[in-house]
């Protein structure tokens, strides 16, 4: 049989005065607490369920009927105003209707699993249960974690005081998956960062090996193009090293804002190959470096995935100078597009950390301009739009 004893009980900081606290005396003591707190009385889900087996019991909750039926067993002895907040239970007219829903969607499979779990506690001696699950609230759906507790009196639980907190958890959640994924996208960055440094390296280290040892038998030709494959190869480094570097800049960290020419800008731009038909008079602010970098990150993609031909092409609006770098390659794959400047979007591919557009748009948008992509005349145009300097 299933004992009530009724004494003095301290319960999550509220003193149950069991044997002599009246109904109100009791609401008083939860509507005290700072938390989503309810007091309720089993002694009728004891009396229903008496005698049965704990299987038959919840063989007998399988049954939404029934279910429903034993929700309207307890006896609520005490509610806290962050209870009521949370469920509107019991002043607020939507709360039956939100009671129903609770147990009876199959959107919430855990809360009706431990919503069962808690009705047979009586019959299995059980004091004390934590569990977690989604439940809908007048706010809509949130992660809730809940303690649920019957006091114990001289070794006995009392199943006519329990006390449950549901606590909010959601941001709790949202912040340990953004942890989760910061963690993965940094183990992915680092992985990927070795991997493609590796390939120009091992190239740089063998080409050099090779000069040092055979200079002396090798003709001038073969010198001068283990020369170029070794500057392409540590310019594609210092291209995946700009990226890794940028990939965290935000607007807090310093970015130079000053008049520059674009002939300026792109003097430090290899453009052998492009087609070139830039006004470099054109004025724009800010930093010549990033900038650089930017056009660098779009002619390297547009000379990759491009067709035959990459040009370079500049338009000036009101405020602002457009340099455009297009190609007549095939375009960028339809399941790339809604993620194009998204870090590692393209999967992997020699070369490429996937973090090129990312931080490029980011560094645009840090000076005042902007990053877009557009399919044009069956041409693909890379636009990066930076703020203009007002002929004097």
């Amino acid at each position: 049989m299933v004992k009530n004893p009724c004494r003095n009980a301290d319960v999550y900081g509220v003193n149950l005065r069991l044997s002599s606290s009246s109904q109100h005396e009791i609401e008083q003591l939860a509507s005290a607490a700072a938390v989503p707190l309810l007091v309720v009385d089993y002694t009728a889900i004891i009396e229903r369920y008496q005698g049965l087996s704990v299987d038959a019991i919840a063989e007998l909750l399988e049954d939404e009927s029934e279910l429903l039926t034993c929700l309207q067993l307890p006896r609520q002895l005490g509610t806290s105003e962050d209870w009521i907040r949370l469920y509107g239970f019991p002043i607020d007219d939507e709360a039956p209707d939100l009671v129903v829903r609770r147990f009876t969607s199959d959107r919430y499979p855990d809360l009706r699993k431990n919503l069962v779990a808690q009705f047979l506690a009586p019959f299995r001696g059980v004091a004390e249960m934590r569990t977690e699950h989604t439940v809908p609230t007048l706010a809509g759906d949130v992660t809730v974690r809940s303690h649920w507790k019957a006091p114990v009196v001289d070794g006995v639980p009392d199943y006519s005081r329990i006390v449950i907190v549901d606590l909010d958890v959601s941001d709790l959640r949202e912040a340990e998956r953004s942890l989760a994924e910061a963690i993965e996208s940094k183990d992915r960055l680092m992985a990927t960062v070795a991997h493609e440094l590796r390939n120009p390296l091992t190239s740089v280290v063998g080409f050099s090996s090779i000069l040092a040892s055979d200079w002396e038998t090798m003709d001038d030709e073969t010198r001068r193009q283990m020369a170029e494959d070794i500057h392409d190869q540590v310019g594609d480094m210092a291209s995946l090293l700009d990226d890794f570097l940028s990939f965290n800049v935000t607007r807090n960290q310093h970015v130079d804002d000053e008049p520059l020419t674009v002939g300026e800008i792109l003097s430090g731009v290899d453009l052998d190959g492009v087609s070139n038909t830039i006004d470099e008079t054109l004025m724009v602010r800010g930093d010549a470096l990033r900038i650089r970098q930017i056009i660098r990150n779009l002619v390297r993609n547009a000379q990759i995935h491009g067709g035959h031909s990459v040009r370079l092409k500049s338009t000036r609006d009101e405020g602002t100078v457009a340099i455009q770098v297009i190609d007549d390659g095939p375009g960028v794959p339809g399941d790339v597009l809604e993620s194009l400047f998204q870090p590692f979007s393209h999967g992997a591919r020699s070369g490429s950390l996937g973090l090129g557009l990312a931080v490029s748009q980011k560094l645009a948008r840090t000076m005042g301009g902007d990053l877009t992509h557009r399919r044009e005349a069956g041409s693909t145009v890379f636009e990066l739009v930076l703020r203009s300097v007002p002929a004097i």
